[in-house]
């Protein structure tokens, strides 16, 4: 049997495709800004205001309602939040939380610094994204565009629904 002698399978695949949770592609009427190339030499007191610098601009959108595959401040899913921030900070990152994910270093959630990313999911799919806004004595923070509250900042350190799909952190910075 080949795929291409049945319409109804590829369409049905593609459909699958585009219903995937938060890993809708950038819509070309987007006004996101175009990803830069990521900052290479910085010094740590450099990384540490560009680290502030994003978590400033995401509590800028706290409140922004969500929108599946959206990409500005009228309307984010979880990635586009992410790359939105990180882009208007100059830091290149992938529109989908899937590509994100394969982005800069792998690291344990206990070491994650603000704007470091969270990724979460089940059975080590990636289907959600956030951005680590504080990770201390007081617990670990995290600002993201949720389907039920669009954007807000919550600690998560307590939360078994966060805590139970928690799958790792990224390092996007140097």
């Amino acid at each position: 049997m080949k795929i291409l002698d049945h319409p109804w399978l590829v369409f049905g695949t593609i459909i699958l495709f585009f219903l995937s949770a938060c890993t809708a592609l950038r819509p070309a009427d987007s006004s996101i800004p175009k990803p830069r190339k990521p900052r290479s030499s910085t010094s740590s007191r450099n990384i540490s205001s560009l680290r502030v610098n994003i978590v400033s601009t995401a509590r800028k959108y706290r409140g922004s309602k969500y929108k599946y595959g959206g990409t500005t401040p009228k309307g984010f899913d979880c990635s586009g939040f992410t790359s939105y921030v990180l882009i208007k900070n100059k830091v290149d990152l992938h529109r989908t939380s899937g590509a994100q994910a394969k982005q800069g270093k792998k690291i344990r959630s206990v070491v994650a610094k603000p704007g470091d990313l969270l990724f979460f999911g089940s059975r080590g799919k990636v289907t959600h994204v956030a951005i680590v806004t504080q990770n201390d004595a007081k617990g670990l923070k995290v600002i993201h565009s949720t389907s039920s509250k669009g954007v807000i900042e919550q600690n998560i350190t307590h939360s078994k629904y966060w805590q139970s799909r928690l799958l790792f952190a990224r390092k996007i910075l140097d």
